[in-house]
């Protein structure tokens, strides 16, 4: 038994081990773009022009991330996407809490068709073509708004906060009943302040979505005093549009037209800072949420 035991615990070792050495690979699969990036918007063009960048920059300077930060097109951009995604979240998680409370913490006529309705989002859709003529019907076309309704409430968002709401002692709301509480009132007093992790969860994953759209903003929006910084960036990484943005960046041998590729990983490096700075603080409230979404549900 002293044998098997041992055999056992060593067998332990080598799988713990070997789930170590791919969680390392893994972060280095994932980090080291990142870190490259982040060298080469770091160094001078000499270095990168002879390829000579990969985790340290060479030749540090500043100077790409001063040309992307005293950009119009890039600092417009940028508060278009953060007006759309904070916006955009305040609202959806409006919408998705009414259309899951009545579910999870209410009795009415009609329960089970209304639960058919908020499923069938999750298997039938209209589709582009008709998505976009409802767009540009409600005069939406080229607003905030349009990327802003048009993702305003997900079927999943709504089940996550149903499982969530479910899970809250029903004694609780019967008590604030029988004390003479309105609904509204247990809705906003009572429930909500109890389901801040699962509206950390869902946030996040709203800002995200809105921040990292793409197709939207390429449907709807046309303007370029309204690009998202999603379309800048295809306009800088995919298509080098320096002209548009007044980046140009001249090379010997090469159109004055193209960019520095520091001021393109620049651009990126930018576009990936909210993101990092808002999740360690929601990160508690994240993993909560989820984790008890999927237990209580």
């Amino acid at each position: 038994m002293d044998m098997l035991h041992k055999k056992m615990s060593r067998m332990d070792y080598i799988v713990e081990g070997i789930l170590i050495a791919v969680g390392i690979l893994i972060c280095i699969c994932i980090l080291y773009p990142i870190i490259n990036i982040l060298s080469i918007s770091l160094s001078a063009d000499g270095p990168v022009l002879r390829n000579e960048v990969r985790l340290l920059p060479r030749g540090f300077t500043l100077k790409a991330y001063r040309d992307v930060l005293v950009n119009n097109g890039v600092l417009g951009a940028f508060k278009n996407s953060l007006i759309i995604s904070l916006g955009g979240c305040v609202l959806s998680l409006c919408a998705t809490y009414l259309a899951a409370y009545p579910v999870a913490c209410c009795e009415f006529p009609g329960k089970k068709i209304y639960n058919i309705f908020v499923l069938i989002p999750m298997w039938f859709q209209g589709g582009m073509i008709p998505s976009y003529i409802c767009i540009q019907k409600l005069g939406l076309l080229n607003s905030y708004w349009s990327l802003i309704l048009s993702a305003l409430i997900s079927s999943y968002h709504v089940l996550i906060l149903i499982s969530f709401l479910r899970g809250i002692p029903r004694e609780l709301l019967e008590s604030a009943r029988i004390d003479g509480a309105s609904e509204l009132k247990i809705m906003v007093q009572v429930v909500a302040p109890l389901s801040k992790a699962a509206f950390a969860t869902i946030a996040l994953w709203v800002i995200a979505s809105h921040w990292n759209a793409y197709f939207g903003p390429l449907l709807y929006i046309t303007e370029s005093s309204k690009y998202t910084l999603q379309q800048v960036l295809r306009e800088i990484v995919l298509e080098a549009n320096a002209l548009q943005f007044d980046m140009a960046t001249a090379r010997p041998g090469q159109p004055s037209i193209n960019l520095a590729d520091q001021v393109r990983y620049a651009v990126l490096i930018v576009s990936m800072i909210p993101m990092m700075a808002i999740y360690p603080f929601v990160q508690k409230y994240f993993v909560k949420g989820v984790t008890l979404g999927a237990v209580k549900g």
